[in-house]
């Protein structure tokens, strides 16, 4: 199996670097990943610009650090035009990223956005997380642990297959502790709105203007999914299970077109 290794955290994250390692049993891997941190970023690509990549050697083997977002490394590593890459590929991996993308968050993150530009191209694609978001002390063998239950969800993905144009977003438990997974569940992606808090900064003023100044915001996290929803995967892994997600990325609203033909009728 030939793939393409890729993520949102940068080429230098833990994350990218454990997966690598265990899923390089599975087949011959392809590494290009963001330059710098490329969170949030969504599906993104740069446009006005050249993009820069950069040739790399890590102890886990060479990989391209490209100076753009998640969807840029996706594009560049199927198109074929870097040294080295192969004339295809059978699946496009994003991760593990340094977080978990559920709900709402699918539609803000790179690392599931990597994983969407390669299923709009028609590559399997899958996107890996792991929830860190309360975890007090990240042990020494977190990220190689979190690759071992990635790889075993993989593994399950690639044998039962994907649909066209689709990818599986795997999320995994915290791992603290000592903690395993208490299992792997395939579950919905949940839908409820996630409200945004913001922090009040203090308001700087604007020299010679003779203004207050302008006032700033920061975001509180994007973690607030709640798990009231059942059978969701906010539910799932906060109750310390694996889960995968099939997300399909249908931008085409058939009630409204029908709709729209039956008011044409009348």
């Amino acid at each position: 199996m030939r793939m393409l290794i890729t993520n949102d955290d940068g080429i230098d994250a833990p994350g990218i670097a454990a997966l690598v390692r265990a899923v390089k049993g599975l087949g011959s891997v392809f590494v290009v990943a963001p330059r710098d941190v490329q969170s949030a970023t969504s599906h993104a690509i740069t446009l006005h610009r050249p993009v820069e990549v950069e040739p790399r050697e890590f102890p886990w083997g060479e990989g391209y650090a490209v100076d753009g977002r998640p969807a840029d490394c996706t594009k560049l590593g199927l198109a074929g035009v870097l040294p080295g890459a192969p004339g295809a590929f059978d699946y496009v991996i994003s991760g593990i990223n340094a977080g978990a993308n559920i709900g709402q968050n699918v539609l803000y993150s790179g690392t599931v956005g990597a994983a969407r530009e390669a299923a709009f191209e028609g590559v399997p694609a899958i996107a890996v997380s792991l929830h860190l978001d309360g975890m007090k002390k990240k042990p020494g063998d977190l990220w190689d642990r979190a690759a071992e239950h990635a790889r075993e969800a993989i593994e399950r993905t690639v044998a039962v297959g994907l649909e066209p144009g689709t990818l599986m977003n795997i999320n995994l438990p915290i791992l603290e502790g000592g903690k395993e997974p208490r299992g792997t569940k395939l579950v919905t992606t949940a839908t409820k709105p996630m409200r945004a808090k913001y922090k009040t900064n203090k308001t700087v003023p604007r020299p010679g203007t003779g203004t207050a100044g302008v006032g700033s915001y920061s975001l509180l996290g994007t973690m607030n999914v709640g798990r009231a929803q059942k059978g969701s995967d906010a539910e799932a892994l906060f109750d310390g299970y694996v889960t995968l997600s099939p997300l399909h990325f249908d931008l085409n609203c058939e009630a409204s077109h029908e709709r729209w033909a039956a008011a044409a009728d009348g």
